[in-house]
Formats: C-alpha cells, structure tokens, sequence
C-alpha cells in the first residue's frame, strides 16, 4: 500500500487478462476490492446491483466493491479484456467515471503492470497511482461526436489515416472535428490517430507471433523498417525491444 498527499491510500491488489473464443458468461461474484474492467475483443454483457452494462471493446467499466456483480447475457466469439483490482480509502480523488471510453496507453500500461505486480510491487503501485491520476482527467465522454471519433479511429487504426479521411467521412472541417476531439481527449486528431495505431501495432506485438514484416504488411506500411521508424520515432524504442520486454508476461483467468 502507498499514500499520496492527504492521505489518499491506494493498494494494488491483483490484475490478469481474461481471454477466451468460446462461450462465455461471467460468474456471479461479491468482491471488497474495487474492480476496473477494459475490454479489448467482444461485448461484455454485465450487471452490478440492479443495473446493466454493455462494454464495448475500447471501453471500461468501474466494478465498485461490496456490490453483486456478473454477466446477464452469454458472450460468444472471441471475449478478451483486462481486468485490475485495487482498494482505495477515497474513490472520489481518483475522479474516475463509472465508464468510458479506454484510457490512452492502456494496452501498454496493462502489461507493465502485469509485469511488475511480480517482480516489483512498490513500483507497481507507483506505476498504477500514475495510471488512475492520468486517467481521472479523461472522465466519461460528454461528446457523441467525439467518441465516434474515437471509435472510427480505433476501427481503421490498421490502415494510413489522415485527418482529411476523417474529416471527409464524418462531414466536418479537419479544424472542427481536431477542437471537438482535443476538448474530449486532450489532444488533436492527428495525435490521436497516431495514438490508436501504435496501440493496435502494440497489440500485435504484445498478444500474436507475427513477425515485424507481417506485422508491417497488416498495418499498412511499406516495409518492416518504415513500422520500425515510425514505433522508435512515437516509443523511443525498437519493436523488437518492445515486444522482448512484455513478451513473456503470461495470461491469467479472471
């Protein structure tokens, strides 16, 4: 357990990534930790108390604790998300929304976490502070537009995109829809879409044995070395360096 300035208390208390391509419906569970939830494959059919939740992929949910929770409806095809567990003595300083749309980096941050729940946790309890602290800017989106903006992004983050594709779909000038993202997300729409394609080259990296060539090829780039230009240029650091420092950090059911 760590404390923050006023004496707010935050303990890491458990993570994993649950993934499956067979029917599945969540259990029914009481639990006295708090409970974040990011989808990545499928909608996840869930309730907590009296109300339901459709998560969609891209998307969180904040399970709170001492609550019954569980699925009300049967997942089918591929299921996967994150799920991350942590006890707080004051959830309202965190200033997270009870859903929204995934935080920036999540993907990363999910298996950073995982790795140093193992090896390290003081410094996974810093790491995951800084996680909730960033992310309880972003808040649940007040803007249709904007997450459709997200959504599009997300949907077409294998392929070259330009603020100009976007613009020219949605109907709006690139200056509109940049001021309208920015206000949402808390940068423009050019940073953005680089964002949501360098987490979907990270997710192959991360989760599938594809080489850096085939990787390349499903994301739209020319060859392996411009993929490779583009990720040090955004990351700081090769694909290769990447995916060898995650790569042995295993799954775990939920």
């Amino acid at each position: 357990m760590i404390t923050l300035e006023n004496e707010l208390l935050l303990q890491f208390e458990a993570i994993g990534l649950f993934e499956t391509y067979e029917q599945w419906i969540h259990p029914t569970r009481t639990i006295d930790t708090y409970e974040l939830i990011f989808a990545k494959s499928g909608e996840l059919k869930l309730y907590e108390g009296e109300r339901r939740y459709t998560v969609h992929p891209g998307e969180y949910l904040l399970l709170n604790p001492g609550v019954e929770h569980g699925g009300f409806e049967e997942n089918c095809g591929h299921t996967s998300f994150y799920w991350l567990h942590f006890s707080t003595n004051d959830i309202g300083a965190w200033h997270l929304a009870k859903t929204g749309i995934n935080f920036p980096n999540t993907e990363r941050t999910m298996r950073e976490l995982m790795h140093l729940f193992q090896k390290h946790r003081p410094l996974a309890e810093l790491t995951l502070a800084k996680f909730l602290l960033e992310s309880g800017t972003f808040g649940e989106y007040q803007s249709k537009l904007a997450h459709e903006l997200q959504e599009y992004l997300r949907l077409h983050a294998k392929m070259p995109l330009h603020v100009q594709d976007v613009a020219r779909h949605f109907g709006y000038s690139r200056d509109h829809l940049s001021r309208v993202y920015k206000k949402e997300y808390g940068c423009d729409l050019k940073t953005g879409i680089v964002h949501q394609r360098l987490s979907y080259v990270q997710s192959l990296l991360l989760n599938t044995d594809y080489t850096l060539k085939e990787i390349a090829q499903m994301c739209g780039f020319e060859d392996e070395n411009l993929l490779a230009k583009f990720f040090k240029y955004h990351e700081k650091i090769t694909p290769s360096m990447y995916r060898n420092r995650y790569f042995h950090i295993h799954m775990n059911d939920h």
